[in-house]
C-alpha cells in the first residue's frame, strides 16, 4: 500500500506531465495534408514552364505549378485530400498566346499497338514518368478556355507533345489503355467500338474492370458518361466489378447513388431568365416535359440548339420544353445575351448562383452539360436523353407523338 503522502506526490508528478504535455500538444503545429508528387524525366524537348491541371467537380479546374531546374526534369505537387475528387490530369504548356492551346500526350506499344492519350490519371503518393519525345501533332480547331477566366471560352489551335513512357506507372498506362481501346463508354464512337453492338461495348467493358478491378479512370469515366447507358442494370454490371475501395470512393458514391435514386422526377422552382419570377421546373405534369440542363459558356450547348429548335417545331404542341441555366452570378447576363441571341422560343429558368447550381446538379444527377431528361405525363417518371444521339431522338418522337 502506498503511503497517502507519497500517493499525493505521484499525483503531483503526474498533474505536471500531464500539463506539461497538454502544452507541448499545442503548440506542435497542425498535421498537414500528405502531398502527392508527379516526377516528369523528359528527353528530347525543353520547356519554360508546365503546369499539371486537375479536373475536379462542377466543372472547376485546378492549376498546379510545375517546379524544374532544367527544363527536362520536372515535378509537380497537390493534397493528397484533392486525389478522390480528380476526374483526370493533364500536363499543359503555358505561355503560349491566348488563342493556342498546348499539352503533353504520351504514347506506348501495347502488343504491337501504338497508344496515346492526353488526358491521364496518375498514381499516387508517387508517380515517376520517363519519357522520350516522339513528335507534335496539331493544329486542331476547339474552344479554348479565355485566360484569367473561369467561364469564358474562344475558339483556337490545340497542339499535343508526344512522349513514349519508358516506365511503367500502372495507373498511366491503364489510363491510356482504356482511352485506346474505347473503354469506358466514353468512346460510344471510338474507332475501336465501329461495327460493335451495345451489349457488345458493355461485356468489353466488364472484362476491362475484370483485369483492372482497381483502376480509378474506368470507375471516374463510367460517372462522367453515365448519361450513354440504356439502364441503371447496365451500370450495376460494371460497378460490381470495382474494389470495395473504389465503390467507397467518391465517384464510387455518386454512382451508387444515381443507381439506387428513385427515378421520379422531384420538381422545384427556379426563377425565370426573364423576369425572375418562380416557376416549378415541371410546369405541366399532365404533358411530357423535356428538362434541358445548359449554361452559356457550354460550346457544345451551343452547337446542339438547332436539334432543339427542330424538336420544338416539331413536338411543340405536345411537348414543354424547358432550360435549366446552371449560370451563376458572374455568367448570368451571358445566359440572357443567349436567349436574345438565338431567339430561343421555348422555357428558361436560372439557378442564379453556385450553390444552387451544385444542389441542382445533385439533385438530378446532372453529370455535365448539356444533358436532358424526359419527364413522363402524370407519373413524372424521368430518362435522360443524349440528344446527339439519333436513336435516343427516335424515342423522344415515338413517346411523344
Amino acid at each position: 500500500m502506498v503511503p497517502l503522502h507519497k500517493f499525493k506526490q505521484v499525483g503531483l508528478v503526474t498533474l505536471l506531465l500531464l500539463l506539461l504535455s497538454g502544452i507541448l500538444l499545442s503548440c506542435a503545429p497542425p498535421q498537414q495534408d500528405r502531398m502527392n508528387v508527379i516526377r516528369l524525366e523528359l528527353e528530347g524537348i525543353r520547356y519554360d514552364s508546365l503546369s499539371l491541371r486537375l479536373t475536379l467537380p462542377d466543372f472547376e479546374r485546378k492549376l498546379i505549378a510545375g517546379y524544374s531546374d532544367d527544363g527536362y526534369n520536372w515535378e509537380f505537387s497537390y493534397p493528397d485530400s484533392l486525389y478522390d475528387y480528380i476526374g483526370n490530369f493533364a500536363i499543359i504548356v503555358l505561355g503560349t498566346p491566348d488563342n493556342v492551346g498546348q499539352s503533353l500526350g504520351f504514347s506506348l506499344v501495347f502488343y504491337g499497338d501504338t497508344m496515346e492519350s492526353v488526358n491521364l490519371r496518375f498514381g499516387r503518393p508517387l508517380s515517376l514518368v520517363r519519357a522520350n519525345y516522339i513528335r507534335t501533332t496539331g493544329p486542331y480547331e476547339g474552344w479554348i478556355r479565355k485566360p484569367g477566366t473561369e467561364d469564358e471560352f474562344i475558339m483556337g489551335s490545340f497542339f499535343n507533345d508526344f512522349f513514349e513512357i519508358l516506365t511503367n506507372d500502372k495507373e498511366v498506362v491503364s489510363s491510356i489503355k482504356s482511352m485506346h481501346y474505347g473503354h469506358g463508354f466514353f468512346a460510344y464512337r471510338h474507332p475501336r467500338t465501329v461495327g460493335l453492338t451495345y451489349e457488345e461495348i458493355i461485356q468489353r467493358d466488364m472484362e476491362f474492370i475484370k483485369q483492372n478491378p482497381n483502376f480509378r479512370g474506368m470507375l471516374i469515366s463510367v460517372f462522367y458518361n453515365i448519361a450513354l447507358f440504356n439502364s441503371n442494370d447496365d451500370i450495376a454490371k460494371l460497378f460490381n466489378l470495382f474494389t470495395p475501395e473504389l465503390q467507397q470512393s467518391f465517384y464510387g458514391q455518386k454512382i451508387y447513388r444515381h443507381i439506387t435514386r428513385c427515378m421520379t422526377f422531384v420538381n422545384q422552382k427556379l426563377p425565370t431568365w426573364d423576369t425572375g419570377v418562380l416557376e416549378l421546373i415541371v410546369q405541366d405534369s399532365s404533358k411530357f416535359n423535356l428538362i434541358l440542363f445548359s449554361a452559356s459558356w457550354c460550346a457544345p450547348c451551343i452547337r446542339q440548339i438547332p436539334i432543339l429548335k427542330e424538336i420544338y417545331r416539331d413536338l411543340g404542341h405536345k411537348l414543354i420544353m424547358t432550360y435549366v441555366s446552371i449560370d451563376h452570378e458572374q455568367t448570368a447576363e451571358s445566359w440572357r445575351e443567349k436567349m436574345r441571341e438565338y431567339q430561343i422560343p421555348w422555357r428558361s429558368l436560372m439557378v442564379l448562383t453556385r450553390e444552387k447550381g451544385r444542389t441542382i446538379q445533385a439533385d438530378y444527377a446532372v453529370q455535365g452539360v448539356p444533358d436532358a431528361f424526359l419527364v413522363h405525363p402524370h407519373s413524372m417518371e424521368k430518362e435522360r436523353l443524349v440528344l446527339w444521339e439519333e436513336t435516343h431522338r427516335q424515342r423522344l418522337y415515338e413517346l411523344v407523338k
